[in-house]
């Protein structure tokens, strides 16, 4: 009987990075012999991702390396994907609150900057004003 509970297994690994976009696993036999080739690949969620999120695994190996090595990339491959979308979702957040104030800054200035482009009300001439001529 095999114990289960010493390391986690190649899906328990992916479960953190199928909370944020689907994964197409394709596990193929190269000519070379015994030679396999498994690739990992988060797909595309939305128009416009950064592709970064969507770069694949992809692992070479014999069937007893792979038994050994794969899981371990696994974990180490979705960590890093996982850290990277932490990380773009932060700083498209900063982004977009720094783009609103900047935004809300300009329209400010733009309220308070001038007269409103009204032209000015003319002021009633006293008795020792000439009046100005047009276009002083």
């Amino acid at each position: 009987m095999t114990d289960h509970t010493l390391t986690p297994g190649l899906f328990s690994q992916l479960l953190p990075l199928l909370a944020q976009r689907a994964i197409l696993i394709t596990v193929s036999k190269l000519e070379d012999g015994d030679q396999l080739q498994v690739n990992i690949c988060p797909r595309l969620l939305k128009e416009g991702e950064n592709q970064a999120l969507t770069t694949p695994l992809s692992v070479c190996g014999n069937a007893a390396e792979l038994d050994v090595e794969l899981v371990p990339q696994v974990a180490s491959f979705v960590a890093a994907q996982v850290r990277l979308h932490s990380n773009l979702s932060a700083i498209q957040k900063e982004l977009a609150a720094a783009e609103r104030a900047a935004r809300d800054e300009a329209s400010k200035k733009h309220k308070t900057v001038g007269n409103g482009g009204k032209k000015p009300e003319p002021q009633p001439l006293n008795l020792f004003d000439t009046p100005a001529e047009e276009g002083d």
